[in-house]
């Protein structure tokens, strides 16, 4: 599975209006020119299918676009090639090879030491910790 390099954080890229027509509301892209110079300087991922850019116009407008609405130029310069594929990192090749992968268990397994509570609320706020 090969993955797109991504343009680095602080690139100044030009984008086409006509490419971002459809994903900027009409008042935005009325402030802006046809060619638009734009600062990357964050990434964004939804839905898990790609990776997007956050960019920075040079009138402060933050907008936020895919590979796919790149300028040409920028995906030579970027060695970006298109993809008509979603990119969806699960992919069957990658699930099946899950089951051959070894885990090498560590500590006490008994059921007294599973079934301590407080063990129990340990292994929980440590679980939960990067979701809260």
């Amino acid at each position: 599975m090969k993955i797109n390099p991504l343009i680095p954080v602080g690139s100044v890229i030009k984008i086409e209006k006509a490419k971002i027509e459809n994903v900027l509301p009409k008042k935005i892209l009325d402030d802006l020119p046809q060619m638009i110079n734009v600062e990357v300087i964050d990434y964004k991922m939804t839905d898990g299918m790609g990776i997007g850019y956050v960019l920075m116009t040079e009138n402060n407008i933050k907008i936020w676009i895919f590979d796919n609405e790149l300028n040409e130029q920028t995906k030579r310069e970027y060695k970006i090639e298109p993809s008509n594929k979603p990119k969806n990192l699960l992919t069957i090749e990658l699930l099946s090879r899950i089951d051959k992968v070894e885990y090498d268990l560590n500590g006490n397994r008994s059921i007294k030491k599973l079934a301590n509570p407080f063990n129990l609320i340990k292994w929980l706020v440590f679980t939960l910790k990067d979701i809260l």
